[in-house]
């Protein structure tokens, strides 16, 4: 780290919060990783700002001269770069098929399309189809695959079930008050509204109250009983498997393995590793009737769902185009339709598409919201429109001096999960792992393979979002590093770290 006499760090370090901590404990990681980029590079110069020097660029254009390394990343520069349009292509295609998704079928032997199965749909095809074009769909396949230990703990036997076409739980409640624990306290949501939104145009909070587990299981069987057109009550961002792994004595851990094509996640990633069970990762379990009701998913992220039991029915509003207002309201010129998703069905759900969803019968289900390079840059624009709402609440109250970025950082983790500070090291630290994964497989390639193409055009999406982070002046990137940090030092260290992968990124694709 670059030394600061004047940083008092080793005097105060014990009054730092705990999420300060983390985000220190996750620079230094970012600082080992850059060393070992340097070394895998065998960079030569010693400046300690992490700087390119002309000497380094010279060395760079010399290792790698043949041409299918030059055309890798200029190429996947380049498609980083075409990102809206691409999203212009999905919108397109989405409007033509309407009011049909596409299905995604999987099996041992590999994913397919319904409507051409001939054809296998690979890692890198699902994500450009799907994750890049912004594309929702259908997944058929899961139940068997990843999800087999949660069907059959949570999940009860088919032949225990005395009547189907009664509103019988389907759900195995024994289970869970078993491992559990019948008097574990749960989040269960309370609706009372009759709309979705306030008079700005925001999401209103529903209220939330802590049950027992075994009181949840009776009012939750009640509720479908009744036949309630909609229930008020519905245990929703339920972190059950981070409850279930301090647990002892729980059961099959882990119960459920995230699908390999979901798995490049750079939120939870970075969350499981730096925060204290701050994660995007939930389980949902609501009555007949239970509405999840009009919104866009957090942050803009990208999210899956998977029904262990029940069915639920979702209302996707898709815009005419993907510019437009950016609250929870669907604009006179979207168009709605639904999708029934069924048990053992998983939906993928894109990023800023507003959405609904009812419970048709008692449902419970798996969810995850996630970030990749596809939709880092809708992050970091809700980012930003959380940064200017929190700025006017800050003049309206008067209270929170110009200079307190510690307090703003504070708010904005309040408000949306997510500060500047974090966003800036995840970023961060995805690129250094790509980097430092990638650059050895490149003096054997032979030509361009999509297993790396992908990384580095991912690379790329980061890499342009980062430089924005940095150099924004209204989001005041240094001071907010600086504030979470507790240091002078470590900001700069960040900052000068973030120059260094934006300036290489710039050589690999201009020299070599």
């Amino acid at each position: 780290m670059i030394d600061d006499p004047t940083d008092a760090e080793s005097c105060c370090s014990s009054s730092l919060s705990t999420h300060s901590m983390h985000m220190r404990a996750a620079l230094k990681d970012c600082s080992e990783l850059m060393k070992r980029l340097r070394e895998l590079l065998h960079l030569k110069s010693t400046d300690l700002r992490y700087k390119l020097d002309a000497q380094d660029i010279e060395h760079l254009s010399l290792m790698h001269n043949k041409h299918h390394i030059q055309q890798l990343f200029q190429s996947a520069s380049l498609s980083s770069e075409n990102i809206e349009q691409e999203r212009e292509l999905g919108l397109r295609s989405l409007h033509e098929k309407l009011p049909e998704l596409d299905v995604v079928h999987v099996d041992e032997n590999g994913w397919y399309r319904e409507k051409d199965s001939s054809i296998p749909l690979t890692p890198y095809d699902f994500k450009q189809r799907y994750c890049v074009r912004n594309v929702p769909c259908i997944i058929r396949g899961f139940d068997e695959l990843h999800f087999k230990n949660v069907s059959l703990n949570w999940k009860k036997a088919e032949t225990t079930i005395t009547d189907e076409t009664s509103n019988e739980s389907r759900i195995n409640t024994s289970w869970f008050e078993t491992y559990v624990g019948e008097d574990t306290m749960v989040p269960v949501r309370i609706d009372g509204r009759k709309t979705a939104l306030d008079e700005d145009g925001r999401a209103e909070e529903c209220t939330t109250k802590l049950v027992r587990l075994k009181d949840w299981i009776a009012s939750c069987q009640q509720q479908s009983r009744n036949h309630e057109e909609v229930s008020r009550e519905y245990l929703k961002d339920w972190h059950l498997v981070q409850l279930l792994q301090s647990k002892q004595s729980s059961c099959d851990i882990p119960l459920y393995k995230t699908p390999e094509y979901f798995e490049r996640d750079i939120l939870n990633n970075f969350l499981e590793r730096y925060s204290d069970g701050g994660d995007y990762t939930f389980v949902y379990w609501g009555p007949s009737g239970s509405i999840t009701r009009l919104h866009s998913d957090v942050l803009h992220s990208f999210s899956w769902s998977y029904n262990v039991t029940g069915s639920k029915k979702w209302t996707f509003y898709i815009p005419n185009s993907n510019s437009g207002n950016s609250n929870n309201s669907a604009d006179n010129t979207s168009r709605s339709f639904e999708v029934i998703q069924n048990t053992g069905e998983t939906i993928f759900v894109s990023s800023k598409i507003k959405h609904e969803v009812v419970n048709l019968v008692e449902t419970l289900s798996i969810n995850h919201n996630w970030i990749t390079s596809a939709n880092i840059d809708n992050t970091w624009q809700c980012i930003c429109c959380e940064i200017e709402a929190i700025e006017v609440e800050i003049k309206e109250w008067g209270i929170v001096p110009l200079d307190d970025f510690e307090a703003r950082e504070n708010m904005l983790r309040g408000c949306i999960g997510l500060d500047v500070t974090t966003f800036f090291l995840m970023i961060l630290l995805e690129v250094s792992e790509i980097l430092v994964l990638v650059l050895p497989l490149i003096d054997e390639m032979t030509e361009i393979d999509n297993e790396i193409y992908e990384p580095v055009r991912s690379m790329y999406s980061l890499v342009k979002v980062l430089d924005e982070v940095s150099n924004l002046k209204e989001a005041k990137s240094f001071q907010r590093l600086e504030a979470v940090l507790g240091s002078k030092a470590r900001a700069i260290e960040a900052d000068a770290l973030a120059t260094f992968v934006v300036d290489l990124s710039d050589v690999l694709k201009v020299h070599l």
